[in-house]
């Protein structure tokens, strides 16, 4: 092989190593700095390292033990890394159901693709699909709260059982871009307040707002 080739071959390898290098730099940043975001947004919050799974935000948010971590799946190399969300406190349904932005790839719980989907779009043009083995009501605690948020949440999916949620959320390199993170955990505290009998109204009739999510702070990413 000529000289002139070989250093061809050279360069392109090297340039190419540099932008999987930055690449990861990058991830790497981005996932320090939102995870440190939902510590400070969670009650007790805190980043833990466990074995084979990398950080991990841990904390309450109103009746929720929340663990927020970015997980990369092969099996889905378009959308991966992907933030996962594991909710786990009061979510008094009668029955499981899934809800996806529309596209999104996968599913939390793999039997939900043997049950009815239904495609229900929401306020601001964002279009879910619901997986369930009935009907959903429109006033379902988690279409509420998700229409509540459609403005802000970008692609991702729910599952709601009861007493545990799961959530995954799509990741951007850049930590600014993740704000869709945390409507997707202000939904998920909604859907929880309005299983008990506190979530929406106190003895006077006023409505309790309970846990709140902060937005991510742009000017620190």
């Amino acid at each position: 092989m000529p000289p002139m080739l070989w250093s061809v071959i050279a360069i392109a390898l090297a340039i190419a190593a540099w932008l999987i290098v930055r690449m990861l730099g990058r991830v790497a940043f981005a996932r320090s700095a939102v995870l440190d975001e939902v510590r400070r947004t969670l009650r007790g919050g805190t980043v833990e390292r466990t074995p084979g799974r990398g950080p991990q935000a841990r904390g309450r948010l109103g009746q929720l033990e929340i663990t927020v971590d970015l997980h990369h799946d092969p099996r889905r190399p378009h959308q991966s890394p992907t933030w996962r969300v594991l909710a786990v406190g009061p979510v008094r349904v009668e029955r499981p159901i899934e809800l996806r932005t529309e596209g999104w790839q996968g599913w939390i719980d793999p039997w939900m693709k043997l049950v009815e989907t239904r495609r229900l779009p929401l306020r601001e043009g964002l279009v879910i699909e619901s997986h369930s083995e009935r009907a959903v009501p429109s006033d379902h605690p988690a279409l509420l709260a998700l229409e509540h948020h459609a403005a802000t949440l970008g692609p991702g999916a729910l599952h709601v059982r009861p007493d545990l949620m799961r959530a995954e959320v799509g990741f951007v390199a850049h930590a600014r871009d993740n704000r869709p993170l945390f409507a997707w955990l202000q939904a998920m505290a909604e859907i929880s307040e309005s299983a008990t009998t506190r979530g929406h109204r106190d003895a006077g009739g006023r409505v309790v707002r309970g846990a709140r999510v902060r937005v991510l702070d742009s000017s620190r990413a």
